[in-house]
């Protein structure tokens, strides 16, 4: 892509001839006739040192005696005398270094990709590369002494690379020329030497720039190989059929599980809405020039390719049906733990999908229900692979996914599947619980379902039916009446798939109101001592219309992210899947102050890990909620103080950039009128003033200018706390005088 020739491997430099593997005898008379002229000749003669072509591809990183002191794998001339090296003497390919086990074409292939930045330095490291493949075939399965194989130095080279592009200006498309083709040329001599799941995978998706330059980009076309051709996939509930010989003496278990804290596909989601965001950014001046219309069209074009890269991962390996690989909704279903904010976005972009039954007649209902995690990775079990625990979705999560299809789509709990199944009872032999498992709702949906179950009298759900119907029976009847008019006012929610700078929303049906009885299940679980934050985020979102459990749940998040102390890292740990769901807890109850305080300290806590990892306040909609708690509850003391140190904690760590989307959301009106509603509230004034005193820092933000009402509020907190205020209060007037000014 972006290079005027074939995608083939086999792409001479102008001076050198090609070669291919049914052209070996004429390749060997070729290099014969060239030899006397080769550099190389007279070294050949005298047999060079077994390590002599090794050695000279780990010099590539030393600096050319050119002026310009680029690194020499930057440069055609070392790759073509890589190649003569290695056809003058073959020997040389089969080398392996006694330290590192590596061998040439691991350095190849991991120096290729951190440093060839151009498609014609491209096409001659590949003419090399092929060169030593052709002489030592065996080197594409070797592994080194940390176990990996050339392949994965191509990954590890994109990793150390990331962010070339765009110090070196180049295109995306001149970096991916090398490593696309070369991972088809290794794929191809052994596919199965790479396990491309978990961690592995991860870590490629994680190395991934912003492909920005036009849809199905070359990181679509890398991962359209990785999943064709190498078997990658983001459905965690697979595993290889068996062990091959590449993968001997690998500890699979250790690659297919993913980072403790996070997946690939809750990566991508951030980075799409990331990107998304981007897209509809609106700047300071004409928002129609030139610079601003290119960058939103190149957020667009990345945000468009990092989706196709999330389908492409939710693919099913192995599966020959194209037509089935392309049920998106189902394969989300299949995945087994997909997250849940990226779920919602799925459903809710592709409805008609969610009642389009596969070839088997099962609705994506059908997965959700009959999804059961021994089953799911019984594969893995039969190669005596343990599965570790984090692997296994939260039982909550069934109920979340059960639950956002009926939304959808109710009247598929009542639909059979080819075998003529119902939902409800494939639910059931999965071994799900009444409530956490969605059992409860798919019954709800189609009460006579429960029918084909064919229950003992002895079977466990018959004592939690018959205590439903009890409280069924006792449910106030105008509450029922209401219910099925529509003219119940009880709060709803709100789906936002992609939010922060304009992202779309949609209503969403009202959901049963939930009995305290049910919920307490998950209010023990979130409030349990150490739980995992991924249980956490889990069970709130599958209980995201109980304000206690969104309450507390947040509580959890903030005390998880405090524990971490000062580490980015740490705290993004909780980030990476927090931030989302306190913003979820918050939009879907926006009339209880408990939850807004609460959330906004989970917030506080979790804003040091803005822009680790993907995370963003931005487009998460973390900064314009804090700011919409604070319009909606402008005489609760509490949540002011909380949300004024939620938008500081933010902008501190964010920077101008943050700063001015708090002044955009009108964050600094929000602080103005704090502080005019609370005027002898010590705590609501020194948090205020300390928020006004960090976004003011930045000169590069674009803030409203200074009031008489905003001078009027900040002198009277000095006057009145001199001791919290005097200091910020003077430093914030200063600064907005000189933007004045």
């Amino acid at each position: 892509m972006g290079c005027n020739q074939s995608k083939s491997t086999e792409v001479a430099p102008p001076s050198a001839a090609v070669t291919t593997s049914n052209d070996k005898n004429t390749a060997s008379a070729s290099l014969k006739a060239n030899r006397s002229s080769s550099p190389f000749a007279k070294k050949a003669s005298q047999t060079p040192h077994p390590a002599a072509l090794y050695h000279h591809l780990l010099s590539g990183l030393n600096p050319t005696s050119s002026p310009e002191s680029v690194v020499k794998a930057l440069s055609e001339s070392f790759w073509e005398e890589a190649r003569q090296l290695c056809c003058s003497n073959p020997a040389l390919a089969s080398y392996i270094d006694p330290s590192t086990h590596g061998t040439p074409l691991h350095v190849a292939c991991s120096l290729g990709s951190a440093q060839v930045i151009s498609c014609s330095v491209s096409r001659v490291a590949m003419l090399c590369i092929k060169t030593i493949v052709d002489e030592c075939p065996e080197a594409v399965s070797h592994r080194d002494r940390h176990c990996h194989v050339p392949l994965e130095g191509i990954f590890s080279g994109m990793c150390a690379a990331k962010g070339t592009s765009m110090k070196l200006n180049r295109s995306i498309s001149d970096l991916f020329y090398f490593r696309t083709e070369t991972t088809k040329m290794l794929l191809e001599h052994d596919p199965e030497s790479v396990l491309l799941r978990g961690k592995i995978l991860y870590q490629i998706i994680e190395s991934l720039p912003d492909d920005v330059e036009a849809p199905l980009g070359p990181t679509v076309g890398l991962v359209k190989l990785l999943v064709d051709q190498g078997g990658a996939s983001a459905q965690v509930a697979t595993a290889p059929k068996g062990v091959t010989r590449s993968l001997e003496g690998v500890d699979v278990d250790s690659i297919l599980s993913e980072p403790e804290d996070d997946d690939v596909l809750a990566l991508l989601y951030r980075r799409f809405v990331r990107q998304f965001d981007q897209s509809e950014r609106f700047f300071e001046g004409d928002n129609s020039r030139e610079e601003v219309v290119r960058h939103r069209q190149n957020f667009k074009n990345a945000a468009v390719n990092t989706f196709n890269v999330i389908e492409l991962l939710l693919r099913q390996p192995n599966v020959e049906q194209d037509t089935e690989n392309d049920l998106l909704v189902h394969n989300a279903v299949r995945a087994g733990a997909c997250p849940p904010d990226l779920l919602r976005y799925i459903v809710e972009t592709n409805l008609e999908a969610v009642a389009e039954a596969d070839s088997k007649g099962n609705l994506p209902l059908h997965y959700a229900a009959g999804f059961d995690d021994v089953y799911a990775f019984s594969t893995a079990a039969s190669r005596k692979c343990s599965v570790p625990p984090r692997f296994k979705a939260p039982e909550s999560h069934s109920k979340y996914v059960i639950d956002e299809l009926l939304y959808a789509y109710p009247e598929g709990a009542s639909v059979t599947n080819a075998d003529g199944v119902l939902p409800i009872v494939l639910a059931i032999e999965s071994g799900k619980k009444w409530i956490g498992g969605g059992i409860r709702s798919l019954h709800e949906a189609y009460p006579l379902g429960i029918e084909q179950a064919h229950l003992g009298e002895q079977h466990p759900l018959m004592n939690a039916m018959s205590f439903q119907s009890q409280e069924d029976e006792s449910v106030d009847q105008s509450m029922i009446a209401e219910l099925l008019e529509g003219r119940d006012d009880r709060e709803g929610t709100i789906a936002t798939g992609v939010d922060g700078g304009g992202g779309r929303r949609r209503k969403r049906r009202q959901r049963r109101k939930i009995n305290k009885d049910e919920s307490h299940d998950a209010i023990m679980f979130v409030q349990r001592p150490g739980a995992p934050v991924r249980d956490v985020v889990t069970t709130m979102w599958a209980n995201e219309e109980d304000g206690g459990v969104q309450m507390l749940g947040c509580s959890a998040l903030e005390l998880a992210a405090t524990e971490a102390g000062s580490s980015e890292e740490l705290i993004a740990s909780v980030a990476l899947l927090g931030v989302t769901t306190v913003v979820n807890a918050m939009k879907n109850h926006p009339n209880e102050p408990a939850v807004q305080e609460k959330a906004c300290s989970a917030l506080m806590a979790m804003a040091p890990a803005d822009s680790v990892r993907e995370v963003s306040f931005a487009a998460s909609g973390a900064i314009s909620t804090v700011v919409s708690a604070m319009q909606a509850h402008v005489s609760d003391a509490t949540v002011q103080k909380e949300a004024c140190r939620a938008l500081r904690g933010i902008a501190a760590k964010g920077g101008a950039e943050r700063a001015t989307v708090v002044a955009s959301v009108s964050g600094f009106t929000a602080l103005v009128n704090s502080m005019g509603a609370h005027p002898h509230d010590n705590g609501v004034q020194r948090e205020a003033c300390a928020a006004m005193e960090v976004l003011t820092s930045f000169r590069d933000a674009y803030l409203p200018e200074l009031h008489e009402q905003t001078e009027t509020l900040l002198q009277s907190a000095a006057n009145k706390f001199p001791e919290d205020c005097l200091e910020l209060t003077n430093a914030i007037r200063l600064r907005l005088d000189a933007t004045d000014g």
